[in-house]
């Protein structure tokens, strides 16, 4: 008899170890991935500005060609300057998705309203601009300043530029939107061009304004992404991805339930206190090490240089996947803990616990 206490014993705690493990990972699932206030929590956390400079950089900053750099400063400052409304937008369409996969919506809409973007973004292009020309005019001689504002014109189409400035002779029509620039970058107007005057001054404001009129009402007022703007293929595999979610959910509250059952068993096969704790208390501590052990490594060893030293990441997005593998192992650190804790104070009652002879039996 006692041989098959101890058999089930061992079966029944070498189960609970396996659940255990899978109730870990569960866990983990469940307070990340899962979790918005985790997703949300790591979207604020994100640099994307940053993030955008380094893949540009990287990507397409080599082959542009120098004065397209102009374009490109200002770009980034933009987004610098809509990172928040970039991120707020982005976790009110993550709320949305979470309704979706978790079942509290039946249909998946997101949409992002750009109204507020469009009313933004005409005063970030302008002021971006003006303060990436002040930025790469101080500090510059007159003659450096004239040859930089130069390149620039002659990036202008001119069939944009308006009628009373095209009648003018090329050579007239660079002096006045060089002087134009000049004002609008804050810097002394050309010795030996004409002054800037408040018709071409106006003339210019007008241009500028209209152009970033256009730009701006290219954009729609509203972004919305559906299912039915959404390719069958990829709509299918989110299909999928909600009915697992759907069985996660469901599972993950049984897991629980089938670990306490796998407890009650241990308890009711040996009707005692002493042999079960030692074997619970074992293998909570067992588990509880390894899985300490797993969350100090993670947060000790270089894992992300070892990955940027086999695949191109941005420095920034290599920070931050440091930052969230950290808030991660936070996330587990506690249950590893608690199981820690609890199988210290199993293995304690185990053996302060009298021996078989004088065990109190249930």
């Amino acid at each position: 008899m006692g041989c098959l206490k101890s058999f089930l014993t061992f079966v029944l705690s070498f189960i609970f170890f396996i659940g255990l493990s899978v109730f870990s990972v569960a866990f983990m699932l469940h307070g990340t991935v899962l979790s918005y206030d985790f997703v949300s929590n790591q979207v604020d956390k994100v640099p994307v500005s940053a993030i955008a400079r380094d893949v540009t950089e990287d990507q397409i900053g080599k082959e542009l060609p120098q004065e397209a750099d102009f374009l490109k400063e200002v770009a980034y400052n933009v987004i610098e300057e809509q990172e928040p409304w970039i991120k707020t937008q982005l976790k009110a369409a993550i709320n949305t998705g979470y309704d979706y996969f978790l079942g509290k919506s039946d249909y998946l809409t997101i949409t992002i309203p750009l109204s507020e973007l469009k009313v933004n973004l005409k005063d970030s292009l302008w002021q971006g601009t003006k303060d990436y020309l002040q930025q790469e005019l101080t500090g510059k001689t007159d003659a450096e300043i004239s040859s930089y504002l130069q390149d620039i014109i002659r990036q202008i189409p001119e069939d944009i530029l308006p009628p009373d400035l095209l009648a003018l002779s090329p050579d007239k029509r660079n002096e006045h939107i060089e002087q134009y620039l000049r004002d609008f970058a804050g810097v002394a107007p050309k010795a030996g061009y004409p002054a800037l005057d408040a018709y071409y001054k106006s003339l210019g404001d007008q241009y500028l304004n209209q152009y970033l009129d256009d730009f701006v009402n290219e954009i729609p007022n509203s972004f919305t992404i559906d299912e039915s703007s959404i390719d069958s293929g990829m709509m299918h595999a989110l299909q999928q991805a909600k009915q697992y979610v759907d069985y996660f959910q469901t599972y993950y509250t049984w897991l629980i339930v089938a670990l306490l059952v796998l407890v009650m068993l241990i308890f009711l096969v040996n009707m005692s206190i002493k042999a079960p704790a030692r074997a619970l208390g074992v293998d909570l501590l067992v588990f509880g090490i390894i899985d300490l052990v797993g969350i100090i490594l993670l947060r000790t060893l270089p894992i992300m240089q070892w990955i940027s030293e086999r695949v191109t990441i941005s420095p920034a997005l290599n920070t931050w996947i440091a930052g969230l593998i950290y808030d991660v192992t936070a996330v587990a650190l506690p249950l590893t803990i608690g199981i820690l804790v609890v199988g210290v104070i199993l293995l304690v009652v185990s053996i302060v616990i009298p021996s078989k002879k004088k065990e109190v039996e249930l």
